[in-house]
């Protein structure tokens, strides 16, 4: 625990977030503060820089809580089926509890065998488990299965929506817990975990040349094994339809997702020389989508990978500009406007293009209306966020991309205090949750340690609560 400076308050014997919180609103009150300013001079008062640093501290200092562990815990761990069915029917609930594991993740660790595991591992999914839970090291199930096993767990945990990218406290995927761990089936684990899973030896190496900017070694490939250029990578059947899912070999030159961690000087002319052996048209317009929304990942090449692109005759869809502006990227956007490509309201919104976006939102659908409100929010555009506000937007609507959330979500990820100040005073609600997370915007700005916004929304929550 940090140790406070020279504090002109001392803090009580056992202090608390509730105590604090009361004595932070005495303070706004007395002195005629916003709640904010009463935090951050508390906190100042007790020696600590921030407010989220003092709540740290009492929250390491409060007394260590024994909680019970419920029986579906006891019987998970015991991979004990009949028992978990029981419970289960008697009204126990596979989630929300205390317990320092979920019931699921018990079972992933069980020294039980296979069979059992996987019997209630699949009862608990059944139920309303979610994979994605983490316990206070942010450990999931999947990293406790991909460390011990078995692969067909592992299978059934990703069927049932876990994220094989999802990384604990510490940022360490499912697979890292696969490579150090001990399972019998380690190898085919670590196989299937390390994502894109190609098979193919040709196509694996084909890979590795567009990786090392290796234009012979990659033409010699494709001049021998000239179908590699239509040939998918296909992947095992468990992962969800999501979009590098049984790649084909041209879509990997964008670098998105990121597996190059420095994309090759000429990856323009690898680009140029699989165009020039034919790439499906398809194909073009399909890869021009993954530029444009690769943003930094492609080390200052995207600006000229796009332009390759354009020039052999790829379509920049309305979806793949959508998706490059959902991703704050606007230097392949703002590419396409000076090629001729019409302004539209997101276009507009996500540049700050004020002026034009007031004319554009007189004609434009519902629709579109709110996709540029959704974007004006992605791309911290506050002027133009309330243009279409005041044209009809919807502030609670879910965004019409990354469509788990919505716009004060985003805000607060974006840590955006003008943003969130906007969405509020237009009447955002604060309890809705997205659909990935199960959380509200206040947890995704707690989680993430985005401060201004989780002391800005927690604000307004104690406000609301006073009306």
């Amino acid at each position: 625990m940090a140790t406070p400076a020279a504090p002109r308050r001392q803090l009580p014997a056992n202090p608390s977030q509730e105590y604090l919180r009361k004595e932070a609103k005495r303070l706004a009150k007395a002195e005629g503060l916003k709640l904010a300013a009463a935090q951050r001079r508390l906190a100042h008062e007790y020696g600590y820089k921030t407010w989220a640093a003092l709540s740290g501290a009492v929250q390491e200092a409060a007394p260590v809580k024994l909680v019970k562990v419920r029986p579906l815990v006891e019987a998970a761990a015991r991979a004990d089926s009949d028992a978990v069915r029981a419970l289960l029917a008697a009204g126990e609930r596979a989630d929300a509890n205390e317990d320092a594991e979920t019931p699921l993740m018990r079972v992933c660790a069980s020294d039980a065998d296979d069979a059992r595991k996987i019997a209630v591992a699949q009862m608990l999914l059944e139920a309303g488990s979610s994979p994605r839970e983490t316990d206070k090291n942010g450990t999931t199930a999947l990293h406790l299965a991909a460390r011990r096993g078995p692969l067909a767990l592992v299978e059934l945990l990703i069927r049932g929506g876990a994220l094989s990218w999802q990384g604990d406290s510490r940022g360490r995927a499912a697979l890292g817990y696969a490579r150090v761990g001990g399972a019998r089936e380690r190898g085919a684990i670590i196989e299937l975990l390390d994502r894109p899973v190609i098979r193919d030896p040709q196509f694996r190496a084909a890979v590795r040349a567009i990786h090392a900017g290796d234009e012979a070694a990659l033409a010699a490939l494709l001049d021998a094994n000239p179908e590699l250029l239509t040939m998918r990578a296909i992947e095992p059947d468990c992962y969800p339809r999501d979009y590098f899912r049984d790649p084909k070999l041209f879509w990997f030159i964008a670098n998105n997702p990121t597996l190059m961690k420095a994309v090759p000087d000429n990856i323009a002319d690898i680009a140029g020389l699989m165009i020039a052996r034919g790439v499906a048209h398809e194909d073009l317009n399909y890869t021009i989508e993954l530029v444009m929304s690769a943003g930094d990942a492609l080390g200052g090449k995207l600006k000229e990978l796009t332009a390759v692109l354009l020039d052999a005759g790829a379509a920049a869809t309305p979806r793949a500009i959508l998706v490059a502006l959902a991703h704050w990227v606007v230097e392949p956007i703002e590419l396409l406007l000076s090629r001729g490509h019409p302004l539209t309201a997101g276009m507009a919104a996500s540049l700050g293009r004020t002026a034009e976006l007031t004319r554009l939102l007189e004609r434009t659908s519902n629709a579109e209306k709110q996709e540029a409100f959704g974007l004006a929010v992605i791309n911290r555009q506050v002027e133009a966020a309330r243009l279409c506000l005041d044209a009809g937007a919807d502030v609670n609507a879910f965004l019409p991309v990354h469509k788990h959330s919505t716009p004060l979500h985003q805000a607060a990820i974006n840590n955006d205090g003008a943003m969130l100040r906007l969405l509020c005073e237009r009447g955002a609600d604060l309890s809705v949750c997205d659909t990935l997370w199960n959380a509200t915007p206040l947890d995704w700005a707690a989680h993430n340690k985005k401060t201004e916004a989780e002391a800005y929304l927690r604000e307004v929550m104690e406000e609301r609560k006073g009306r």
